[in-house]
């Protein structure tokens, strides 16, 4: 598998069939259209989307992206290390709901 087909998988299971529409609009822009044009290491592209995600407060689409992130060869003590990192760049208030997100 790949991080495109694992988070389309992950989506679909969150959106369901009804939101087809809103599936395809996902998957085309943020794994197909942006991933194309990143030439980067898996392992990369998940740490980043990881970090991006914390620093936009995005912890619903962090929930998601997390075990697709673990799934594609990043372990659970790098994915620790980015919430670490993030509090001396976000500050603690902004990290600590996403510590609550289950590795």
């Amino acid at each position: 598998m790949s991080i495109k087909d694992d988070a389309q998988r992950a989506h679909k299971n969150l959106l369901g069939e009804t939101e087809s529409d809103t599936i395809d609009r996902i998957n085309h822009f943020a794994f197909d259209e942006v991933q194309k044009d990143v030439d980067l290491p898996d392992r990369t592209k998940m740490l980043s989307t990881l970090a991006y995600l914390l620093g936009c407060q995005g912890v619903e689409e962090y929930e998601i992206m997390l075990p697709v992130a673990l799934d594609n060869d990043v372990n659970p003590v790098e994915a620790k290390e980015v919430l670490y990192q993030a509090i001396d760049y976000l500050g603690l208030g902004r990290v600590m709901p996403f510590f609550k997100v289950k590795l």
